[in-house]
């Protein structure tokens, strides 16, 4: 049974309050302890309303993890790519340390043993980046003519957040001088390398 508050919510606001409270559950218990139960409670709804919307717990972390990406309007528009960058890896960074290091370690950890929840979730983490990053850097730079798609491989498509997670998940904070180093160090070299005039 919804609770009174939530019985007055309906459509985006009922979801949007699932998917916050999914985040949260997300947060508290990590990927093994996370339930639709859970996600229930702290929403203040019942279980078949979380299920009438998505089927399982992949399901609806997926769906947290692209309600919370910074939308693309959000990445400011730098006029350079390398600026560009930046501007998104900190918007990244930003989301990683709501998240938590533990938290996104637990759920590499738990997902590598259900090879179904892995496939999932995580290939559908890194379409949503790399949609993010093509919208918001890689798009703007090709209309620029910073870039051209030939310099573009899928895995230089992805490589900047790739770092910034490594980076996270293994030591934590993220410097401002990390971030610049990723671009400035890695990123923009492998697009020179491959032609770009960056």
């Amino acid at each position: 049974m919804e609770g009174k508050g939530a019985s007055r919510r309906r459509g985006e606001a009922l979801e949007q309050a699932i998917l916050d409270a999914a985040f949260e559950e997300f947060r508290a218990s990590g990927y093994a302890g996370f339930t639709m139960e859970g996600v229930a409670k702290r929403a203040g709804t019942s279980k078949p309303v979380v299920y009438r919307r998505w089927s399982s717990r992949v399901e609806i972390l997926i769906a947290c993890v692209a309600n919370r990406l910074p939308p693309v309007e959000t990445v400011p528009d730098t006029g350079a790519l390398r600026t560009d960058l930046v501007e998104v890896l900190t918007l990244a960074y930003g989301r990683m340390k709501m998240i938590g290091q533990t938290a996104m370690l637990g759920m590499l950890t738990d997902v590598s043993a259900d090879p179904d929840a892995r496939e999932r979730l995580l290939i559908s983490l890194v379409k949503e980046l790399t949609n993010l990053l093509d919208r918001s850097v890689y798009d703007r730079a090709i209309a620029r003519g910073e870039l051209a798609e030939e310099h573009l491989t899928p895995r230089l498509r992805r490589l900047p957040i790739d770092l910034a997670r490594n980076e996270f998940i293994i030591f934590g904070p993220i410097a401002v001088e990390a971030i610049g180093g990723i671009v400035e160090e890695v990123v923009l070299p492998a697009l020179r390398a491959r032609g770009a005039r960056v």
